[in-house]
């Protein structure tokens, strides 16, 4: 079963084979969407893209609805199986990060995800293994047609990011979904969207993924879903909106439109995710 870390618990070797998945994931895998035009790491981007209506808008809309935590476990999942195939190196995992900055909370270093966006240059991250200069991390799908090339961030210049206290308050809340709110609802708008805000840049984009960041950020929101569910062993651990038939248990989650290829050959119900074991991962800590 593979064990995911907080990022600041990880080995430098660790943290280099994740870095090393990833930029192989950019350069040296093939699109299964667009062969040719792409890399497969730009085949998420464009996933979550649609997921957003933009590009190729995915029915239903998993964002601001009961199906965020399902359909991103999924998407979560698969680019930590593509990683480990990329590099034939089944020990690498997802990492998350907590939202703190103090000390190894900080994954903005030029040695893991790089730093912030320089305001002279378009806000393009310049250091870290992810900046433009290094030639191994180029963007090429944006929101629009075309884009900037390099990463961009503008960190802090908007938002917050969430406290250990804001956290804890909304992992009380004792419904998954409920008409006035509810876990997801409230951890949606309270814990996820101030985040990609706060980071800027591509982050603030339908195509938010073509910042890695994206990934640590959401393998965070997976462990405290996993977390609640823990929390409130008696409640259901999903539950749709009595009007949306089509966010019940059995329902598959999507991931392509009718007229693009599917990411990948599997097919998952929302039943399906409703714990880690299942979908053979687990965190080390809670």
């Amino acid at each position: 079963m593979d064990i995911r870390r907080n990022h600041r618990d990880m080995t430098p070797q660790q943290k280099a084979d994740f870095i090393e998945a990833v930029l192989s994931l950019k350069n040296d895998v093939g699109s299964v969407l667009r062969p040719g035009r792409q890399s497969r790491y730009d085949d998420f981007v464009q996933i979550h893209k649609n997921s957003m209506g933009a590009g190729t808008p995915l029915d239903p809309n998993p964002h601001g609805s009961p199906l965020f935590y399902p359909w991103h476990r999924i998407f979560l999942r698969q680019f930590e199986l593509a990683m480990q195939a990329a590099t034939s190196n089944p020990g690498i995992t997802l990492p998350y990060w907590n939202w703190q900055l103090g000390g190894t909370d900080n994954p903005f270093t030029s040695h893991f995800m790089g730093g912030d966006g320089d305001p002279a240059q378009d806000a393009r991250v310049t250091f870290g293994p992810f900046a433009m200069a290094n030639g191994r991390f180029d963007i090429r799908v944006w929101d629009g047609e075309t884009g900037n090339p390099g990463l961009r961030r503008n960190l802090a210049g908007t938002a917050f990011l969430p406290t250990i206290e804001a956290v804890t308050s909304t992992l009380k809340n004792p419904l998954y979904q409920e008409p006035t709110g509810g876990w997801e609802s409230s951890s949606e708008n309270d814990l996820h969207n101030p985040v990609h805000s706060w980071i800027g840049g591509d982050m603030t984009t339908a195509s938010s993924p073509n910042d890695p960041m994206f990934f640590l950020h959401h393998c965070y929101l997976d462990l405290l879903w996993e977390r609640w569910r823990r929390q409130h062993p008696t409640t259901p651990p999903y539950s749709g909106r009595p009007d949306m038939f089509n966010e019940l248990f059995e329902s598959t989650l999507v991931f392509n439109p009718d007229n693009e290829p599917a990411p990948w050959p599997q097919h998952f119900t929302v039943e399906q995710t409703l714990s880690t074991e299942g979908l053979d991962y687990r965190y080390e800590y809670f």
